[in-house]
């Protein structure tokens, strides 16, 4: 769930940031509301394919790990989208401090996107470690 819920979000945002920068002349602030909305639009898939799943069980072991994975899933969702503004929030105060020459900002933005970047994979990356453990 988590996996499709982001490329949902990102898939979203591509084609909605078009459509607010360029032709709704929204510009930086129209990429804001891209992002916004396209990480929502992720949530509510998440949440609109995690509960119907719970009701349908009825083996009780069965509801409590399908329970416990749609969590997760909603958590993991989260986590990616804070990042994946952390990562915007870092490139943009990237740029802003290439154009001032600002080494020091330059370091704090760079600290940003790295915190992002650890965001956004983290969560997708510990089904696949815990499979392969066999956990």
């Amino acid at each position: 769930i988590g996996m499709f819920s982001v490329a949902i979000g990102a898939i979203a945002n591509l084609l909605l940031d078009p459509l607010f920068i360029f032709v709704l002349n929204f510009g930086v602030r129209g990429a804001a509301i891209a992002t916004v909305l396209s990480q929502g639009l992720s949530a509510v898939f998440v949440l609109q394919l995690g509960f119907p799943v719970l009701a349908a069980e009825t083996d009780g072991n069965t509801v409590i790990k399908t329970g416990f994975n749609t969590i997760y899933g909603l958590i993991a969702a989260i986590v990616s989208s804070i990042g994946s503004l952390y990562l915007l929030w870092g490139v943009f105060e990237w740029a802003q401090s290439m154009n001032s020459q600002d080494g020091g900002a330059q370091s704090m933005a760079f600290k940003r996107i790295a915190g992002g970047l650890v965001a956004v994979i983290t969560p997708q990356l510990i089904p696949v470690i815990t499979s392969s453990v066999g956990a």
